[in-house]
């Protein structure tokens, strides 16, 4: 009986592996487990699945859009430049196309990679909660809070940064608010 329950434990750990996963904060990712060399960078907020650890390491599988003319970008919608993994120009990374896009789409690609384990959590509304209180309270200070559908997915990540300095945005919350402020844009809405 006492080998069965870790045996049960492990089983159902193992089933909740292909869940989504996320972070509110700017994740490095490698190419391998045990690399030094930093070859991208996660943005806060994007679902990735954890298929296994490794040392100090998680392998991530990570999902979205690639625009066929920026190969060194995954995309979280399929029009809109809301990055959920940005890598070097340089980097060596196995992309798949899982369905190619059509009438100006961008195709729908998974690649594998590593990341710090670690500051990851199942649920990915705390943090866009969270997203929303610093914003409302950062930028709503000086003028009239525009509601996130206000401007385009777009627009957003170049007019909060010329704002930045006017704010209380800590940098490590920075992409967490842009994040936010994209995904709830006018043509991108997660809440749909």
């Amino acid at each position: 009986m006492k080998k069965i329950i870790p045996t049960l434990l492990i089983a159902c750990s193992l089933l909740g592996a292909s869940e989504f996963m996320y972070s509110d904060k700017v994740k490095s990712v490698y190419a391998d487990a045990t690399g030094g060399t930093q070859i991208g960078r996660l943005l806060p907020t994007n679902g990735v699945k954890i298929l296994a650890k490794e040392g100090g390491r998680v392998k991530i599988e990570v999902e979205g859009y690639q625009n066929p003319a920026v190969p060194n970008v995954i995309y979280f919608s399929d029009s809109q430049r809301v990055f959920t993994v940005a890598f070097a120009k340089t980097a060596k990374i196995d992309v798949k196309v899982v369905k190619k896009g059509k009438d100006g789409k961008w195709d729908r690609v998974k690649t594998v990679v590593y990341t710090e384990d670690g500051d990851f959590v199942d649920d990915v509304k705390p943090m866009l909660a969270r997203a929303a209180e610093t914003y409302k309270n950062s930028c709503g200070v000086c003028h009239g809070l525009h509601e996130t559908t206000h401007y385009k997915a777009n627009q957003w990540p170049n007019l909060l940064k010329s704002m930045l300095s006017r704010t209380a945005i800590e940098k490590k919350d920075e992409w967490l608010v842009i994040e936010y402020l994209q995904k709830h844009s006018s043509d991108v809405d997660i809440r749909n």
